[in-house]
Formats: C-alpha cells, sequence, structure tokens
C-alpha cells in the first residue's frame, strides 16, 4: 500500500511539473495549436484586462452574516464559508487583492458570494474572450508587480492595465481543453491518493485492533 502511494504521489509531482512547463511554452508561444485543416492561427493581440473584461471589487460581508450552509463565499484565500445569497451566478475569475496571497488566481464555483478581498476579472459579456483561458493565463502570469504595502499587500486598480497576449477564441478553447485534462488526471490522482491513504488507515485499524 505505501508503494502504491508513493508511485501514485511520484506521478502526480511529475504530471504538475509537467504541466507548468508546458504552461509557460504554451503562453510564451513557443507552443502553438493547429487549426482543424491543420494550418497556424493567427497571432496573438495584445490586450488590456480592461479592453476584453470588467474588472471590479465586490462588496465584502463579515464573518458575523455567514451561514451553516447555502452559497459558498469566496474571500482572500478560497472559499472561507456560506452566505444565504449570491453575487455572482456564473463562476468567475478572482485575483486576491489582499493579504499574504495577493496576486494569487483562482475561479469560483456558480452561483457564489465573492468578497472584495478579491479583483473579478469579469468576461460574462464577452462572447470572444474564454473564461478558463484567461484564467489558466493569469494563473501562468506574474502578477507579482502589480503589489504595493509591505504590512498589507494590495493590488489596486492597475490590474485593469495588465497586459496580456490573446489568440482567436477557437485557439483559446483548444488551449483550455488541453490544460483542462491535464487538472482532471491530476484531480483523479488527488482522489485515488487519499483513498489508498484511507484504505491503508483501515487496514491498520484492523490489523491491530
Amino acid at each position: 500500500v505505501d508503494k502504491r502511494i508513493e508511485l501514485l504521489e511520484k506521478k502526480k509531482t511529475l504530471l504538475e511539473t509537467y504541466k507548468m512547463g508546458v504552461m509557460k511554452k504554451i503562453f510564451n508561444q513557443e507552443i502553438r495549436f493547429k487549426n482543424e485543416n491543420g494550418d497556424d492561427f493567427p497571432d496573438w493581440e495584445e490586450k488590456r484586462l480592461d479592453e476584453i473584461s470588467k474588472i471590479y471589487q465586490p462588496k465584502t460581508i463579515s464573518q458575523n452574516q455567514f451561514t451553516e450552509n447555502g452559497y459558498v463565499v469566496y474571500g482572500a484565500n478560497g472559499p472561507i464559508g456560506f452566505y444565504s445569497e449570491y453575487n455572482h451566478e456564473t463562476p468567475q475569475v478572482v485575483v486576491t487583492c489582499r493579504g499574504n496571497s495577493c496576486g494569487t488566481v483562482n475561479i469560483t464555483t456558480p452561483k457564489s458570494w465573492i468578497t472584495g478581498n478579491g479583483m473579478v476579472v469579469n468576461v460574462d459579456d464577452n462572447p470572444k474572450v474564454s473564461k478558463d483561458f484567461i484564467y489558466f493565463y493569469l494563473v501562468n502570469d506574474n502578477l507579482t508587480y502589480l503589489i504595493t504595502g509591505s504590512g498589507q499587500p494590495q493590488i489596486t486598480g492597475d490590474l485593469k492595465n495588465h497586459k496580456i497576449n490573446i489568440p482567436t477564441e477557437i485557439e483559446q478553447v483548444k488551449i483550455s481543453k488541453f490544460l483542462s485534462s491535464i487538472d482532471q488526471q491530476l484531480e483523479l490522482l488527488g482522489t485515488q491518493i487519499d483513498k489508498s491513504k484511507t484504505w491503508k488507515k483501515g487496514l491498520l485499524q484492523k490489523m491491530f485492533v
């Protein structure tokens, strides 16, 4: 059982390393996808984030307003609790803009409440931009230059002027599907590791009782 867990964890680590390497090559345009005819897609276009999305900080709610269940609340470090209402019906790309995790990029679940500790990069009104593509691009990107302050690090409205390179919508979708397939494999490996550890724990309890 230990050997199986070790092999699964090694495989997961190798896949994570591969993903980070291939992401850098994709977004540096060292790796390009082809269209259905095998031809190259057009060159990527440089755009400011506020040219392709709406960027804003939602309303913050305090922890004493949280409920035992309901809609997931996203704070600086991802999910932090539940609330009786949601302020975003669709998943959103969120950049943490306060605290030690400043600059971290997440994507939320549908019908969630996003607090003011994150800046939303909302592309719902732009049919030419893939939400998943923006998420993967920003995860790979370096946003640390936008962080100000030492005691309380934060990112301000400067995120609006951050520049990214955008391919055609079809190439965006191809890239997103490719990277999402790797994430699915990583999730499966994580599940297998957890199940193996639980199985081992159960075996040990039965052996030594």
